[in-house]
Parts: C-alpha cells; structure tokens; sequence
C-alpha cells in the first residue's frame, strides 16, 4: 500500500514513531501488517495525504470440480 503525504508535515508514522515528511514524500507500507495499513488509510482519508496503491487484493483459489450425476449413483444395487 503506499500513500504520498502532502507535507511539509509531522506526526506518528506507521511504526508508531514520530517522522517528518517533506512535500509529496511518498510512504510504502506492507499489506500484511494491519496495524500500518489503517495507518496509511486514516492518512490517505484526510486532506494530508493521497492513496496511491490500496492493498493488494488475495487471488481466489480455484473452485474444485462438481461430481457428476453419472457419478453419484456408482455403487448402487438397486437398480
């Protein structure tokens, strides 16, 4: 996810510390840790900052096979 923070502006970066941002200074953070990513959207939210790239979305896995109706009656003996 990255954000560009429209400084010059200070305040609590992602890692909870106090950064200092010069114009348009662009902040990347990693799509795996919540915490930096409702970081970055809190920011990107307010007239400070710009969303670049929202968080990557998880690819869907495939969907398995459906059996069959020639295949659900296998084994039967009463017919």
């Amino acid at each position: 996810m990255k954000i560009v923070i429209h400084g010059p502006l200070a305040g609590y970066g992602p890692d909870g510390t106090i950064h200092s941002w010069a114009p348009d200074t662009e902040v990347e953070v990693d799509d795996k840790d919540a915490k930096a990513v409702a970081w970055a959207r809190g920011w990107g939210e307010g007239p400070h900052a710009t969303l670049v790239e929202d968080v990557a979305k998880p690819k869907e896995p495939e969907k398995a096979a459906k059996p069959t109706a020639s295949t659900s009656s296998r084994g039967r003996t009463d017919t």
